[in-house]
């Protein structure tokens, strides 16, 4: 192909978006031969020279660097001018930008530092266009393809934001699926890959809310296990420690066959009112105390009943015992009556 003999030719030609996500100039293709090199590495030369030549530059060396055979001294002079034009057309898209011209700068053949730089510029241009699921998706390739990169922080940052943005749109795509639970696997992969970032507390906590809104009960008590864990002098601390009991009940299906759960929520809810008792939530884990007692007395009450009817008279009365103790502490007056009642019936019959 003739190469430009100006860029004032090349200012001249309409851009077009190639394969790779590229602009470049008419006739410039994705790679040339080899006898086109040296001309091509000439009109980035003088695109450069141009303020608004690094595009075109990057255009021009980018088909220069897939061409075959290249010498050592052609592979030294592309890499260095290339470095040069990207450096520049990044500082020009700084805030802005095509996500597939950023995606594709960043896969050119660059040192390390430069080609993160480009994908991190890619990945927030997908956040700032509303492209969260795919800013996640690209944030995990480029950790996988630069592990440990220098850039991690603000890889970080990226997630959460658009973990975040998620996890609060109150909107639905297809007409009726949420956009909510759609941030779970952009926040499992921040907390898993990010423990460092100050977000961590909120990404855990919202991890936990969104698990629970699904019934993912056990997942939701193992979320906020691990924000009191990671985190424990945050804000959210308390809260997480006060819906850890509240989600055993939650998934609990069967007082019968729960008791364990139920005296462990039992024994978190009462530690936790010790500690927080003035604060803003007590009056929730009162009503989740009060919950769990009255299913304890439920348990008691159908053990003792069970007993009753197989003539298990030391079982009976001391379910029926057991089952009044709970009733007076929750205060649920039908359960004291019902207990009463029982615990009556036993003792009659093992004064028999």
């Amino acid at each position: 192909m003739s190469l430009p003999l100006s860029f004032s030719l090349l200012l001249l030609a309409t851009l077009a978006s190639c394969a790779s996500g590229l602009p470049r100039p008419d006739g410039v293709p994705q790679s040339y031969d080899t006898v086109e090199v040296p001309g091509a590495i000439d009109a980035a030369r003088e695109a450069l020279l141009h303020t608004d030549g690094a595009s075109a530059a990057v255009a021009y060396l980018a088909a220069a660097q897939a061409a075959p055979q290249l010498t050592t001294e052609q592979s030294g002079t592309i890499q260095a001018l290339l470095v040069d034009a990207v450096s520049k057309r990044l500082d020009e898209l700084r805030g802005g930008g095509d996500p597939e011209e950023l995606e594709a700068i960043g896969e050119l053949e660059l040192p390390r530092d430069l080609a993160v730089r480009a994908s991190m510029a890619a990945a927030r241009a997908l956040l700032d266009t509303g492209e969260r699921v795919a800013c996640h998706e690209y944030l995990v390739k480029v950790d996988q393809s630069y592990p440990l990169h220098a850039r991690r922080a603000e890889s970080g940052r990226l997630l959460f934001e658009a973990g975040y943005s998620l996890a609060m749109d109150e909107g639905t795509y297809f007409g009726f699926l949420s956009y909510r639970p759609l941030a779970i696997p952009v926040l499992e992969y921040f907390v898993q890959n990010h423990p460092d970032q100050p977000d961590g507390p909120k990404a855990y906590s919202l991890l936990a809310a969104i698990y629970e809104e699904e019934r993912g009960f056990a997942n939701a008590i193992s979320r906020n296990r691990d924000l009191l864990l990671e985190y424990p002098g945050s804000i959210q601390a308390v809260a997480a420690r006060a819906r850890i009991p509240h989600l055993r009940l939650a998934q609990l299906s069967n007082p019968e066959y729960d008791r364990i759960e139920m005296k462990i929520a039992q024994g978190e809810l009462l530690t936790w009112l010790d500690d927080h008792g003035s604060h803003g939530l007590a009056t929730e884990v009162r009503i989740d105390l009060a919950d769990c007692l009255q299913r304890l007395t439920d348990s008691d009450l159908s053990i003792a009943r069970f007993y009753k009817t197989v003539e298990n008279s030391t079982g009976f009365e001391f379910h029926a015992r057991r089952a009044l103790e709970e009733a007076r502490e929750g205060g649920n007056k039908e359960q004291i009556a019902e207990a009463m009642e029982l615990l009556t019936a036993a003792s009659m019959a093992n004064s028999q």
